[in-house]
């Protein structure tokens, strides 16, 4: 009579310690939930912030070396764009290198940008 009721006492144990070890993982699921729900509003700033603009003003000046275009707006304030070979450069609607645009200083322009953290990526630039 004892050993059935010490194999009864041991299932029950064993059965509470399982039960007790399967609720303590499901609490701990819902804390990494909220992690990854804060991921997502930083990934979703970061794809706002990537968003094109366009801006027109007067090239100041073009550094060819250091591929910067800077463009001063119509209320004075200065803007910098990063030039890349991706960059589409246009004056007079034809299609002109990095080297053609540095003549092209005190002309009016459009550039179409990306403004990330380190700096605005220029996508085109257009010389009217």
């Amino acid at each position: 009579m004892r050993k059935p009721l010490l194999v009864l006492l041991a299932f029950l144990v064993l059965t509470f310690v399982g039960s007790t070890s399967a609720r303590a993982q499901e609490a701990a699921k819902p804390e990494e939930a909220p992690a990854k729900e804060k991921a997502a509003p930083a990934e979703k700033a970061k794809a706002e912030a990537a968003k094109p603009e366009t801006i027109s003003g007067t090239i100041q000046m073009v550094a060819t070396d250091k591929k910067l275009v800077v463009l001063t707006s119509s209320s004075g304030t200065s803007y910098n764009f990063k030039v890349t070979s991706a960059t589409r450069i246009k004056v007079a609607g034809k299609k002109a290198k990095l080297d053609e645009l540095a003549a092209q200083a005190n002309k009016s322009a459009s550039v179409k940008f990306l403004p990330l953290r380190t700096g605005n990526l220029a996508q085109s630039i257009e010389v009217e």
